[in-house]
């Protein structure tokens, strides 16, 4: 049986032998240049293709090419043009509470020192929106039957190279640039986002307080003393050798097992963790910053989700920009936004007095 397989794939192979093998790359062309099939039009100009043309126009003197079956489904990812943006642009709402806007998906750059104009110093945080942009809108239901809406979030630009077709296709059919991260956010029916809206860092307001979730940094294998924060055995008296050490971890013949969740050595770190109640401080509008006020977790470079948050409600005399902020024609130009910080007490006066 198996020679009669090998038999038929040689001779397919030479009936058509410029037919793709492996994968979507044909066999005159390398790795490097099939990746390139992927490429939007607006990232790059190459042999002159406009926007939308099928993939298999590419290179028309191989036999063949335009036949195939993959090539034929690889299309540009192709400009929008101003009649279809106009007629997917969101329009905004008026906020109540009981609304749930989307969050967004940046990177840690780092932290700094500022002096407000009280002459207090405030350590932030600063958070970058690198290109953050909605992929997809998903509305499901559970299994008791309510229904929920999540809006997914990208945030900055991938390697093609490096992502499988599955991606790549995902990104094409929402007409938007690969991305390295990929997380959900649930927002009420009336804060849906149309796919390919980009989210600036003016989605949040100076003053407002946000909750971040990040991954902890790894701190590897860790005693029960670094991990848990345990005393320790006496540094004398009877002691040998065991001064880090926990001690005893089980009970007597009752129950005679240890419980399941004991504190003990092991990895340290490298987690999902959520902290909620972040002071946002200022709003760098030309380069999409958010500083915000403490440590946030993750080591720089490090991908975290913010979105509004859920114990701190907004003033109704307040409201956000909903479901996000949109420029309009005869608004002031602003290259950052600054928390209004004339309200509170100056602890220098209160110190002389």
């Amino acid at each position: 049986m198996r020679r009669l397989v090998t038999r038929a794939a040689a001779q397919a192979r030479a009936a058509n032998p410029h037919r793709p093998q492996f994968g979507f790359a044909p066999p005159s062309t390398s790795l490097q240049s099939s990746a390139q099939f992927f490429v939007p039009q607006r990232w790059r100009v190459w042999n002159n293709i406009g926007p939308g043309e099928n993939i298999g126009h590419v290179n028309d003197d191989i036999p063949g090419e335009k036949d195939s079956g993959i090539l034929s489904t690889l299309k540009m990812f192709g400009e929008k043009t101003p009649e279809a943006a106009k007629a997917n642009a969101f329009k905004e709402g008026e906020w109540n509470p009981q609304q749930k806007r989307t969050g967004v998906l940046g990177r840690k750059v780092g932290m700094m020192n500022v002096w407000d104009a009280r002459g207090v110093k405030t350590t932030l945080t600063v958070i970058k929106l690198d290109n953050c942009q909605v992929v997809q809108v998903r509305k499901e239901w559970t299994q008791q039957g309510e229904k929920y809406i999540n809006l997914q979030v990208g945030c900055s630009q991938a390697n093609v190279r490096r992502m499988n077709k599955a991606l790549l296709c995902h990104f094409r059919n929402a007409d938007v640039e690969p991305k390295k991260k990929l997380c959900e956010f649930r927002v009420t029916e009336d804060a849906i986002l149309p796919v390919g809206t980009r989210i600036t860092a003016r989605h949040f307001v100076p003053g407002q307080y946000v909750d971040i979730t990040g991954t902890t940094k790894g701190k590897g294998f860790a005693g029960v003393m670094k991990r848990w924060n345990f005393k320790g055995q006496a540094a004398s008296h009877g002691v040998s050798l065991t001064h880090r050490h926990m001690g005893s971890t089980g009970q007597c013949q009752d129950p005679g097992k240890v419980w399941k969740g004991k504190k003990m050595p092991g990895r340290m770190g490298n987690k999902r963790n959520q902290i909620q109640n972040f002071l946002v401080y200022k709003i760098d509008v030309r380069r999409d910053l958010i500083f915000v006020k403490g440590s946030i977790p993750g080591n720089n470079g490090g991908f975290v989700e913010m979105k509004d948050a859920m114990k701190k409600k907004w003033n109704p005399k307040h409201p956000p920009p909903f479901p996000t902020y949109e420029p309009q024609e005869g608004d002031e130009h602003v290259d950052e936004l600054v928390m209004d910080v004339s309200h509170l007490m100056d602890p220098f006066k209160l110190a002389v007095a």
